[in-house]
């Protein structure tokens, strides 16, 4: 969770969940004893650890005061009747997915859990519909690599010919190392159609056979050179 974009929303959801379990009301939260909410309104018996008044600057700036926590009951109240107030908040993936923040934020979590590493690459098979996102910026990132080991910038996709040696190279390594779809293969390297990646990448593997001192060669001595720096 990025802090200052989404903080302030996770901590409305949470202080809400008794409310959606139907446990109680708004006007009840301040007498549920399981929750940082209670914290707010009893600040002299909050631990060292906790800082519960981020949900205050979120709802409008609200001071950690009596008049704070009180204008802040009245905006939970409005938040837990509005649905549209929810849904921008991303309340709907407060409980599923995998992380709320900014692209740059998102690939900093993959980094530090080393999944953005070529070696990492072949294991970083995240499951489910909420995890896309994360598999995109992992598929990305060996994009990103492809194109500096083959020496071309992403500006020249779109120009170059569908069936470009080094763009049938970087889909071989996707198929090879990522659980990247075809479909995103054609599209991110303007390949064509689905089914042209898996005939262009299949032609790719038996022309190195048939011939391994060809041109599809020299991309396997890049693609050496590529995993040895990323290693």
């Amino acid at each position: 969770m990025e802090e200052d974009s989404h903080l302030g929303a996770l901590q409305h959801y949470v202080h809400l969940n008794p409310v959606r379990a139907g446990m109680c009301d708004v006007g009840g939260l301040k007498d549920y004893r399981w929750s940082s909410y209670w914290y707010l309104q009893h600040p002299e018996l909050r631990p060292e650890f906790l800082d519960p008044t981020g949900a205050l600057s979120a709802a409008g700036g609200l001071g950690d005061t009596a008049h704070g926590h009180r204008s802040y009951a009245a905006y939970l109240k409005w938040l837990s009747e509005d649905d549209q107030a929810q849904k921008e908040m991303d309340f709907d993936r407060m409980c599923r997915g995998w992380a709320l923040g900014s692209k740059d934020f998102k690939r900093e979590l993959l980094e530090s859990e080393g999944l953005l590493k070529h070696g990492s690459f072949e294991r970083a098979r995240l499951e489910g519909l909420e995890l896309q996102e994360a598999n995109e910026l992992i598929w990305e990132s060996c994009v990103e690599r492809g194109l500096k080991a083959a020496g071309k910038t992403a500006a020249v996709i779109a120009d170059e010919r569908k069936s470009a040696v080094w763009k049938i190279w970087i889909a071989s390594e996707l198929k090879r190392k990522t659980s990247a779809p075809s479909t995103w293969i054609a599209d991110r390297l303007n390949m064509g159609s689905p089914q042209l990646v898996g005939r262009y990448v299949s032609g790719f593997h038996q022309a190195i056979l048939d011939n391994p001192s060809g041109e599809y060669d020299q991309f396997i001595y890049k693609y050496t050179e590529w995993l040895s720096s990323a290693s």
